[in-house]
């Protein structure tokens, strides 16, 4: 299985041959001051900002037994969701792909080339699969819960200064990354320094305003909007607070704005028992509006799951879905290989029973 990954990819431009270069290039700061690789490692932690300096962190031998597991073609502690990926045989839509894209020119990189920040759980939506670790909504509402404790100060916001330079690409999350109050102070550090760190975030599509086309103004950004499907009432039943209309407006702003400024822009969509139905029409939207579709496997809760369903479930599903697949062969284009990349994850689940 990883020779036929291998084959697909290109390593010409990387100092060391890797399964995946995540703690080559990356950080993620998490909103408990956790500091991780990437956003599916949940239990390797490399260090906290609380308690750690970042340059003991990134040189730090948590991330070292990252690296020399992956450079050894092992899957390291914490890498379960990315060998629960290759485990399914199939090759579309790996996570651990996307961290292909930067030059690596150390088996010891001098500094990460992306940071990725979802330091705060502030959100306006309280959708069904999320929980309070990512939506002040939640936590305030459903789990009855005090906030979480703001643990990313000025301080650290400035300690990261040195870093921008260095930086080819600073990603948002939540939360809700537009009413997050400590992303906005490190975009007007970008804006003084004149560092033009391209910025992409993964927003809701619910806010707009002066505040954020400013930022905009200064910084190149790019977006992935979150609406997990094709109709008001599948997205308003899931992002429990949205307005359908209000995101669509916002969303052609956005994609305005990227095809003005040449970024990027795309759609996620979180693949459930509850959307999955609108999974083929959500890829033909994405395909007329020349985009591509990122897809979110949903494993937790469970019960939000379509790879936690019971085997007869799933292939009730599966075939549901090789129905449409005649259809969609013919109708889609650019996210031809994401739709059916599930497709035949899903089949390959299937063969080898659940």
């Amino acid at each position: 299985m990883l020779a036929a990954i291998d084959a697909t990819r290109d390593f010409s431009r990387k100092a060391v041959k890797s399964l995946c270069y995540a703690p080559f290039t990356s950080l993620y700061f998490d909103s408990r001051g956790d500091v991780r690789a990437c956003c599916h490692n949940f239990n390797h932690i490399v260090g906290n900002i609380v308690e750690d300096d970042i340059d003991a962190i990134w040189h730090g031998a948590r991330l070292r037994i990252l690296r020399d597991a992956l450079a050894g073609y092992q899957f390291g502690p914490g890498c379960e969701f990315c060998e629960f990926q290759t485990d399914e045989g199939a090759t579309g839509n790996l996570s651990l792909l996307k961290f292909d894209q930067f030059e690596v020119e150390s088996a010891a990189p001098a500094w990460p080339q992306q940071m990725e920040f979802s330091i705060s759980n502030v959100c306006n939506l309280e959708c069904i699969m999320c929980r309070g670790l990512w939506s002040s909504a939640i936590r305030k509402r459903r789990e009855k819960l005090p906030p979480l404790p703001r643990l990313y100060s000025r301080e650290f916001i400035e300690s990261l200064r040195k870093y921008l330079p260095h930086l080819k690409r600073a990603k948002f999350l939540g939360g809700e990354p537009f009413l997050i109050r400590e992303h906005f102070q490190l975009w007007d550090i970008m804006i003084a320094e004149t560092v033009a760190v391209p910025c992409h975030v993964t927003t809701n599509g619910t806010q707009y305003s002066q505040r954020i086309e400013r930022v905009m103004e200064h910084l190149p950004f790019s977006f992935a909007i979150s609406l997990d499907g094709v109709t008001k009432e599948t997205v308003e039943a899931i992002r429990v607070n949205a307005n359908f209309e209000k995101q669509m407006r916002n969303v052609v702003r956005f994609r305005a704005y990227a095809r003005e400024r040449k970024t990027s822009f795309s759609l996620t969509f979180c693949l459930m028992r509850q959307n999955w139905q609108e999974f083929g029409e959500y890829c033909m939207m994405a395909d007329e509006w020349d985009c591509p579709v990122g897809v979110n496997t949903v494993l937790q809760p469970p019960e939000f799951g379509v790879y936690t369903l019971p085997a007869e479930d799933l292939r009730k599903i599966v075939a549901a879905m090789e129905q449409q697949a005649a259809s969609l062969s013919t109708q889609l284009s650019r996210n031809r290989g994401v739709w059916f990349g599930e497709l035949e994850r899903m089949q390959r689940r299937c063969a080898v029973g659940v």
